[in-house]
């Protein structure tokens, strides 16, 4: 059994060139085992909740496969969100029926398009086509917007939960991306390290989630790595775009998508392993004939989440990434300027909280700079507000070494910093009072 699934202001007929070519190549067993699944995604009441709740209903309603790793299964772009929330609302790892899961351009971390507005959207990207005028979708955008909430809970449920669901004995997953953009007035909705709707960086679901802890002991702040559970293949496509990676618009572009989508949809188990390392060969190799192509960089999407150690969220600070001269006791002006300038290509605030941040960088630009011994990175953050300003509370951040910074000789750097992923920031500072604040006074 075969179930398509598509992205956000898309429908199901889209996605029938893409199941017949499928079924012809043998990936499904015929049109009969094949399901495209219809959803509503313009209508702005409609949150991802409700859609795993219907989703659950008509999948019981069709009487498809329920037994684990029963049903292969293939999304695009918001897809991939939907299909993510249903299996872990509603599924452990060992009773999920989703065996095989193929990946078109999902939008696992985001998407750029998510927060440009209705005007925006339905111009450019949809032309005003949609039978709801003027609704977006509002809920279902607010979770593809880069940096949200939403996608970061979601990949702490499927990623970093303590659980592995994927790789050998439970999803068989794999992404598969374009790194290419539109043309004509679509082209309006590029972004270099894009696929003109997602971020390469943003479809990868091998993400990295860093604990900063500021709060514990100020002047010795920590960094604590943790790997994403289990594995999933990725590999970025050059000549695709966010509709052609998908069979529309004339797609595919390029000769290797369809037979790399039929082999991850035949992948199995003993395979998977080799399966991930020829798809990171083959994107380290594109990556290598894009170097001169500023669009097709290696770009991190990295977003920042700050809070403080009393459970707040701090909406108003700036996270820097510097170096220092070698002897660090001062700021390398020429350097961290080259970090600003080249390596920190946009910065977004999640529109309704702004303690969440997404920052895409370009790691082919700053792995040039760091490849050397001496070439160590530090992160600081300033955050409001400023404790010597209030004389009250707030935080005391202001200057690279005020509260510590992070030490990250080029080997963590280059741990830290990878093409084509998204790694997860969790930062933590301390919220300090002044003594004043509250006393208790002697009476009389």
């Amino acid at each position: 059994m075969l179930v398509i699934i598509h992205g956000w202001s898309d429908n199901a007929k889209s996605f029938t060139r893409l199941g017949k070519r499928l079924v012809d190549a043998g990936a499904a067993d015929a049109v009969t085992h094949v399901r495209l699944g219809d959803y509503i995604s313009l209508d702005d009441h409609i949150t991802y909740d409700d859609l795993a709740e219907a989703l659950q209903a008509a999948w019981r309603k069709e009487k498809l496969p329920t037994g684990p790793r029963s049903v292969d299964v293939v999304v695009h772009s918001t897809g991939g969100l939907v299909i993510r929330h249903w299996m872990t609302r509603f599924y452990r790892p060992d009773t999920n029926p989703v065996f095989r899961l193929l990946m078109l351009a999902p939008a696992n971390f985001g998407s750029p398009l998510a927060h440009k507005g209705r005007s925006f959207v339905g111009r450019i990207v949809k032309g005003f086509k949609s039978d709801k005028l003027f609704e977006t979708g509002t809920h279902i955008l607010k979770g593809l917007e880069l940096a949200s909430p939403f996608s970061w809970d979601l990949a702490l449920r499927d990623r970093f939960s303590g659980e592995t669901w994927y790789g050998p004995g439970r999803v068989l997953c794999t992404v598969l991306v374009g790194t290419s953009g539109y043309s004509g007035i679509s082209a309006a909705a590029n972004e270099d390290g894009s696929d003109g709707t997602v971020r390469v960086s943003t479809a990868n679901l091998n993400p990295l989630l860093v604990r900063l802890d500021f709060a514990t002991n100020p002047d010795k702040p920590t960094l604590t790595l943790t790997d994403a559970a289990g594995a999933t293949a990725f590999a970025r496509l050059p000549g695709e775009n966010h509709s052609t990676v998908a069979l529309k618009d004339n797609g595919p572009n390029s000769d290797a998508t369809l037979p790399l989508m039929i082999r991850a949809l035949r992948i199995t188990d003993a395979g998977f392993a080799a399966w991930v390392d020829e798809l990171e060969k083959l994107s380290a190799d594109a990556r290598a004939k894009s170097a001169d192509n500023f669009f097709a960089h290696g770009y991190q999407n990295t977003v920042v989440r700050l809070g403080d150690h009393l459970g707040a969220f701090i909406p108003d600070y700036f996270l820097e990434v510097f170096a220092k001269t070698p002897d660090g006791k001062k700021v390398d002006d020429s350097l961290t300027a080259f970090i600003q300038e080249r390596v920190v290509n946009t910065v977004h605030a999640y529109e309704d909280n702004p303690a969440y941040r997404s920052l895409l960088l370009d790691t082919d630009f700053l792995e040039a700079k760091i490849s050397g011994p001496g070439n160590a990175l530090y992160v600081s953050v300033t955050a409001m507000p400023d404790i010597r300003k209030t004389d009250t509370v707030g935080y005391s951040t202001f200057g690279f070494d005020d509260i510590g910074s992070i030490k990250l000789t080029p080997k963590n750097a280059r741990v830290v910093f990878q093409p084509d992923r998204t790694v997860l920031i969790d930062l933590i500072i301390r919220r300090e009072q002044r003594e004043r604040v509250f006393r208790l006074l002697p009476l009389g």
